[in-house]
């Protein structure tokens, strides 16, 4: 005697593996979820005693079960899809065992596969999602804090959510956390029966389109750009792409240097162009490419100049679609804040489209990278005279990765560098807390220098501005003498070979 548990498919009897088929068959028992597997199923095995288990409560069935087992009697336990998604299964198996019956688990085609089916999409599209979520959202049956539908959105994953079509404006309310409601949305409702009813929408539209079709149960809810987006073709059957069956095209290799940019053409020439040609020196092998992160500057250089500049995403679609497939991407942000992650994000997703993808750091990232900076610095940025600070510019992060300026400060006075002083315009310390640094220690005059790659927009406007909140205003009208020195960081040939050295690091791993 033995129970088999079951997967039925998501609804069409023809879903139904083989294996299930023949214990069907095999079985004088027959106990199925009548509110959710398709009668058609039974007539497998017209011969059988059916039960519905929609009516019965765990004891009930096992009680049938184990006066089967005493009449050496075959049992068919049948559940919907795939029993191990949502299908109740442990308990049953903790009381089988218990009782020594023995049992075998035969998996079926779940309703998330069905609904895929039914829309024709593909969950895993690259350089869209590589991830699949399934959940459900909490109701009388809780989830986990960690799991709940707002946290899992985070991840921008393909999702699928079970048991949940009833609570529909629920289900928007917490994904919108962090889907934004444009993205597009589905209805999967009784995937791949007769009457299957597909809906889709965006997640903004979605609920009322599902109140208007009055659905209620036996539904699947999707979301995410898998359901209508662009995307990278599969490396399988990419010619150039190597496996144990195939021998690939060796590929290319490159390194993608990324920065924010700049619109100012001579600065982009001491500075990105610099850096750029310092990496190609040291790794003649690999072909150098250029992205930057600002779209405005993009934008600008296209409409002022007829430049056109790829940001990250644009550039890696390049590569893949040039045959490249050793690819390392080498930001020369400056700290690893919001900007760097952005991009760090953006990179990730095309983990699957190349052999090798590799990214490095921003230039302050490691305690090294502070002590070999202030050597740079002490060389690049000259200190006059002990009536005299150096004040350097940094952006600023409303990451935590701010706290690099404070760190480089500490280094630059633990060096030895007790006149340098660092500021951020769009974090900490601002100007006004270096200003007050300056003035306790009876400064008369002070050297303003860029602490960024580029003497871009803030070096000409924040620094050096004729603006009323410049640094350079504040400090006089403060009483200081100032002298600038409009260099940006990517025109020291020390900083230049640290970004090379990152690029090296990579290929050592």
């Amino acid at each position: 005697m033995k129970v088999y548990i079951i997967g039925a498919g998501a609804g069409d009897p023809e879903l139904l593996t083989i294996k299930g088929k023949k214990a069907i068959e095999n079985s004088e028992i027959i106990i199925y979820a009548g509110s959710l597997v398709n009668p058609e199923v039974l007539k497998y095995n017209k011969a059988a005693k059916t039960y519905n288990s929609a009516k019965l409560s765990l004891d009930q069935v096992i009680e049938i079960i184990k006066k089967a087992a005493a009449e050496d009697k075959n049992v068919a336990r049948v559940h919907t899809g795939d029993p191990s998604i949502y299908g109740a299964i442990k308990e049953q198996i903790d009381s089988l065992a218990e009782n020594e019956i023995d049992y075998q688990i035969i998996p079926g085609v779940s309703s998330f596969l069905a609904a895929a089916a039914a829309l024709e999409a593909e969950y895993t599209l690259p350089d869209v999602s590589q991830t699949v979520i399934l959940t459900r959202q909490a109701g009388r049956t809780p989830v986990p804090d960690k799991e709940k539908l707002a946290s899992l959105a985070q991840h921008q994953a393909s999702m699928a959510i079970f048991l949940s079509v009833q609570m529909i404006e629920e289900v928007v309310d917490n994904l919108s956390k962090e889907y934004p409601l444009t993205t597009p949305a589905a209805i999967a409702a009784k995937a791949s029966w007769p009457d299957q009813k597909v809906i889709k929408a965006t997640l903004g539209e979605i609920a009322a389109e599902v109140k208007a079709a009055g659905i209620k149960k036996t539904a699947l809810i999707l979301v995410g750009d898998f359901l209508d987006s662009d995307y990278q073709k599969s490396k399988l059957y990419d010619k150039n792409f190597a496996h144990e069956y195939r021998n690939g095209k060796k590929g290319e290799k490159a390194v993608l240097v990324v920065s924010f940019g700049t619109s100012y053409h001579e600065t982009r020439k001491k500075t990105i162009a610099a850096c750029e040609k310092r990496i190609k020196d040291h790794f003649p092998e690999y072909e150098v490419k250029r992205a930057f992160t600002s779209g405005m500057i993009i934008e600008k250089l296209k409409k002022r100049d007829n430049i056109d500049i790829d940001n990250p995403k644009e550039a890696l679609k390049k590569l893949y679609k040039e045959d490249f497939q050793e690819v390392i991407v080498q930001p020369l942000h400056i700290i690893n804040g919001s900007e760097f992650h952005d991009l760090i994000r953006t990179v990730k997703k095309f983990k699957n489209n190349f052999r090798s993808l590799k990214w490095g750091n921003a230039l302050l990232s490691k305690t090294a990278d502070y002590f070999d900076v202030a050597k740079i610095l002490k060389t690049e940025v000259e200190n006059n005279s002990e009536e005299e600070a150096v004040v350097l510019m940094g952006h600023g992060s409303s990451y935590a990765a701010n706290s690099d300026y404070a760190a480089l400060d500490y280094v630059l006075k633990e060096r030895g560098m007790k006149d340098y002083y660092v500021g951020a315009v769009e974090g900490y310390p601002e100007i006004q807390v270096v200003i007050k640094q300056l003035k306790k220690k009876n400064y008369k005059k002070v050297k303003l220098a860029p602490l960024m790659l580029v003497a871009g927009a803030h070096a000409q406007n924040d620094m050096i501005g004729e603006n009323e909140d410049s640094w350079k205003n504040l400090l006089e009208n403060e009483g200081f003498e100032v002298e600038f020195q409009l260099k940006g960081l990517g025109e020291y040939e020390g900083i230049q070979n640290k970004y090379a050295e990152k690029v090296k690091s990579l290929l050592e791993k």
